[in-house]
């Protein structure tokens, strides 16, 4: 089974940090005796000295569960997951279950920079279109930098001038039929079964004037699929179910928008398989229970981030286990941090609080 994260990276005694137990995804369990660590008798949290912090020490803070599962004992994927998962295992297992970092991309900046202006663009309470200025200026208030802080200030501007195209494109395409969509970015919990539930959020739900149900879907590569491959997205069928899930009824038609070129793709509902797509979440709930994370060497190996920890590269890639640790240290020294400012807060509003009933 999956083991609950009480065995933690990095719990150790502070004199260095190790990321051991690779296998199955979970870490050594430190020697420490947990008396030894100060703990309320109500297991609430407290000053504490992190770096030596043994399981248990945060109470009802810690995981009640194992990676993944929640508190009914479903797997809680998302089409992102079970799409991992189909291309490789393994990397799922790195990925969410073993939580190992990723390091920023310059194309996983732009496409987020994108979804986020044109979330701003369509969550507004007036009819009225934004301008094309004002849609630019929601690029500015949320452009992503961390893809692109490796690049020369040249290529970043590359960058941010050509997703300005490409919402001038957006904008100039859209504003003549603007109307204020029924939701943006929703946000759903999909049971499928009782093995699994699914989470995410919908870029963009439209009603038309029957009060028909329309998804769109961003997205910001620059290859556009063909409406037979769009009819067998797995992200849409899932999406479709989701729109019912929340609204109570299916949408009429789903369409992939492709905002870099400019093109979008809609397929109506009957050319999904919705079936497929339960079926699909169900295979990969049962398979992440079994613990399958079999590597699956395939063409996009070159763009992952594990193959230095993959055993089918054999070390082979950019390191991960380093930068695994070191992220685990900076946790706990946040986590310090913040829970001093906590407990200093908390202090601080007992003594006015003293002060102003003694008043």
């Amino acid at each position: 089974m999956i083991h609950p994260h009480r065995d933690r990276v990095g719990a150790g005694t502070g004199r260095g940090s190790t990321l051991a137990g690779m296998s199955n995804g979970s870490a050594q369990t430190p020697t420490e005796s947990p008396a030894e660590t100060p703990v309320d008798p109500d297991g609430a949290l407290r000053l504490l000295d992190v770096e030596g912090a043994p399981p248990g020490t945060f109470g009802e803070f810690e995981p009640t569960s194992p990676p993944l599962l929640d508190a009914r004992g479903r797997v809680r994927l998302s089409f992102s997951r079970v799409d991992t998962y189909r291309n490789c295992p393994r990397k799922f297992r790195y990925a969410y279950i073993d939580r190992l970092p990723t390091e920023p991309s310059p194309h996983l900046s732009f496409g987020s920079s994108i979804h986020a202006a044109l979330e701003a663009f369509y969550d507004r309470k007036l009819p009225s279109c934004p301008s094309e200025d004002d849609l630019l200026g929601f690029l500015y208030e949320v452009w992503d930098s961390s893809g692109f802080r490796d690049l020369p200030r040249d290529e970043q501007l590359s960058y941010y001038r050509h997703a300005q195209d490409v919402l001038r494109r957006f904008h100039r395409r859209e504003a003549p039929t603007y109307r204020l969509p029924a939701a943006t970015e929703a946000w759903f919990e999909l049971p499928v079964g009782d093995a699994a539930v699914v989470v995410g959020s919908i870029d963009r739900v439209d009603a038309d004037d029957d009060g028909r149900l329309h998804v769109i879907d961003y997205k910001t590569n620059r290859k556009v699929q063909d409406r037979q491959r769009v009819s067998r997205s797995l992200q849409l069928a899932i999406y479709a179910l989701a729109c019912q899930h929340l609204y109570g009824r299916l949408p009429v038609q789903v369409s992939l928008d492709f905002v870099v070129p400019g093109v979008m793709v809609t397929v109506d509902l009957d050319e999904l398989d919705l079936e497929r797509a339960r079926a699909a979440v169900l295979d990969t709930a049962t398979k992440v229970r079994e613990e399958a994370f079999t590597p699956t060497p395939n063409r996009l190996c070159g763009w992952c981030d594990f193959r230095s920890v993959c055993p089918a590269w054999d070390g082979d890639g950019p390191q991960v286990l380093g930068p695994a640790v070191d992220q685990a240290v900076e946790m706990r020294r946040r986590l310090r941090r913040e829970v001093r400012e906590l407990r200093e807060l908390e202090d601080g509003v007992t003594r006015l609080a003293d002060e102003l009933d003694g008043s």
